[in-house]
């Protein structure tokens, strides 16, 4: 990245800062998604849900309200990447 990009300013701590970002925001989508009542709409990647379903879940997690309405263009991509290997 310095190589490629020196003007960015981008260090290894940034780069691994996102990651763990986006695996932190595609576990917690990913356990959400097991929950019923939740789902997910493909085009517009966001979580769907009903109102009340949503109210009686945060009220128990506030700080997952965020996820509401927030899309999230790379959940496939992070499936590929964090996906839970079986042994």
């Amino acid at each position: 990245m310095r190589v490629s990009f020196p003007e960015a300013g981008i260090k290894e701590n940034h780069i691994e800062g996102k990651i763990k970002k986006w695996k932190r925001d595609y576990f917690y989508l990913d356990a959400i998604l097991q929950i019923p009542g939740f789902g997910w709409n493909p085009n517009e990647n966001k979580l769907v849900v009903q109102n009340d379903v949503w109210n009686e879940f945060v009220r128990t997690r506030p700080q997952l309200r965020q996820f509401r309405d927030r899309e999230f263009p790379n959940y496939n991509r992070w499936a590929h990447c964090f996906v839970r290997q079986e042994n």
